[in-house]
């Protein structure tokens, strides 16, 4: 297993899963008229990536798990 793929495709898997909340779906923020710019930040990112971090950890780790044990490991040989 190679420890840098898996690495990379928790990340991916992570950040996908956190789109809809990164992209304000389910928030009212921009309701708000007094909401600063360091609030909306922390309305969108913050609470993009923490939300439901449990289950996005347990689904990512699955499917990185999952993708590296599935996909071939690449051999390269020489010929001479």
């Amino acid at each position: 297993m190679n420890i840098k793929m898996l690495i990379l495709v928790f990340l991916i898997v992570y950040l996908a899963l956190s789109l809809p909340a990164l992209f304000g779906i389910g928030l009212v923020i921009d309701w708000v008229p007094e909401a600063t710019v360091i609030q909306k930040f922390n309305g969108y990112v913050l609470v993009g990536l923490t939300d439901n971090y449990l289950f996005k950890c347990v689904m990512a780790g699955l499917i990185s798990v999952i993708l590296n044990l599935l996909l071939p490991k690449r051999k390269t040989s020489k010929h001479l």
